[in-house]
């Protein structure tokens, strides 16, 4: 009899836990075009529109690019526990960590850069761009997260080159949170989503993961 006291008391706390749980922070609205209720999805779908065919639609585009980059970083950074994509399968996950490897490699921006520090800049480059101030664009992405190099920070922004793992990775995430939306397994209670755990899954190598 104790012990079923015991298991129900822990039960108990566990959902008190559960209900109390903090949603993560809200993304700027850039990210999504606007204040959505669910905006990951809205996200992930321009992130893969963003990065289709490699990102070809991107070049001779810097305020688009810095956008795009932007979202690529903040989904990375949605891959963080307590994230949003938390609980994808790790292959989801290391595709994902692929791609933001690329966006950083295109922009310069340092390995050790905080996602929340780089997302802002850009977002702060991108607007600046659209709006004809090419010295505030160039201001914002100076600084320690990017680094010194011969090619100007413009120019890259202008010419990023391809993102061949970023255009594959992103499509099956994007399948993948459909799927896990459809299938009811988000937190209706916040307007941030949140991943139920010991839901199976399938990875990007077709193999089950939990």
């Amino acid at each position: 009899m104790r012990v079923r006291l015991w298991l129900g008391a822990l039960l108990a706390l566990g959902a008190c836990a559960e209900m109390t749980r903090r949603p993560p922070p809200e993304p700027p609205i850039d990210l999504a075009g606007g204040l959505m209720v669910e905006p990951l999805p809205v996200i992930v779908d321009r992130a893969a529109a963003d990065f289709d065919r490699g990102g070809a639609a991107l070049e001779g585009h810097p305020a688009a690019t810095a956008l795009a980059v932007a979202r690529l970083e903040w989904l990375g950074g949605e891959a963080r526990p307590g994230g949003r994509l938390a609980e994808l399968p790790a292959s989801y996950l290391f595709g994902l960590q692929r791609g933001v490897r690329e966006g950083r490699q295109a922009l310069a921006i340092a390995p050790d850069a905080p996602t929340d520090s780089v997302v802002a800049a850009l977002l702060t480059a991108s607007r600046a761009i659209t709006r004809g101030d090419t010295a505030a664009a160039r201001a914002a992405l100076t600084g320690p997260d990017f680094r010194d190099t011969d090619r100007p920070v413009l120019d890259r922004l202008r010419e990023p080159g391809p993102f061949p793992d970023t255009y594959l990775t992103l499509p099956a995430i994007r399948e993948e949170v459909g799927r896990i939306i459809a299938a009811g397994r988000t937190d209706r209670r916040v307007a941030s989503e949140f991943f139920d755990t010991g839901v199976t899954t399938m990875g990007l190598s077709g193999q089950g993961a939990r």
